[in-house]
């Protein structure tokens, strides 16, 4: 006799069919049936807590009962004396990356890029041994290659150029102008 799957698995759901059969029950659901409620039991309980209007008695109908809220007392309205002052709210800074701020600039701004490393701190010494230290350090991208570089913003490339200049003087190098929209296509974020 050669068994195969097909006969294993026939007879495998036979034996499901006929578990799930048998775990059934032949008498109905309980909540099916009209004198069996589960829920009977808990509304005799709460019906039987209330009182009956038989229950009470003629001493409580003398009692006084509080039919509305008292009437509130009239607020007159006063003219103020002087103006208050205005409310002042001052709106809350919340401080930005140098990449956030060069991604929010208008990329017709021109960057001057005074130096590049691969190491901030390295930019910040820079920074610190040439009297820098108003401009901004930026992580950039650059091929996989995580670089800081240190840049100057300026509003236009006229006013970039007169900055190089003055940054050529003190560093000693010639710096690189660019604009701010190539800056932000390598920025890391």
């Amino acid at each position: 006799m050669e068994i195969t799957i097909k006969t294993i698995r026939g007879i495998a759901v036979t034996n499901l069919i006929i578990l799930g059969l048998a775990g059934c029950s032949t008498s109905p659901a309980p909540w099916t049936q009209a004198d069996d409620d589960p829920w009977g039991s808990k509304r005799a309980n709460e019906e039987a807590s209330i009182p009956s209007d038989d229950a009470v008695s003629d001493t409580s109908l003398n009692d006084p009962v509080l039919l509305a809220d008292p009437e509130p007392e009239p607020i007159m309205m006063q003219e103020p004396d002087a103006a208050p002052a205005p409310v002042v709210i001052a709106p809350v800074m919340v401080a930005q990356s140098a990449e956030e701020e060069i991604m929010n600039m208008s990329g017709t701004n021109y960057a001057i890029q005074v130096y590049a490393s691969k190491t901030v701190e390295s930019v910040d010494e820079f920074k610190t041994s040439k009297g820098l230290e108003g401009l901004m350090t930026v992580k950039t991208d650059r091929s996989g290659s995580i670089v800081y570089v240190l840049v100057d913003i300026h509003p236009d490339r006229a006013s970039a150029n007169a900055g190089a200049g003055d940054l050529e003087a003190k560093t000693g190098s010639k710096p690189w102008v660019r604009s701010v929209a190539g800056l932000q296509k390598i920025v890391a974020q």
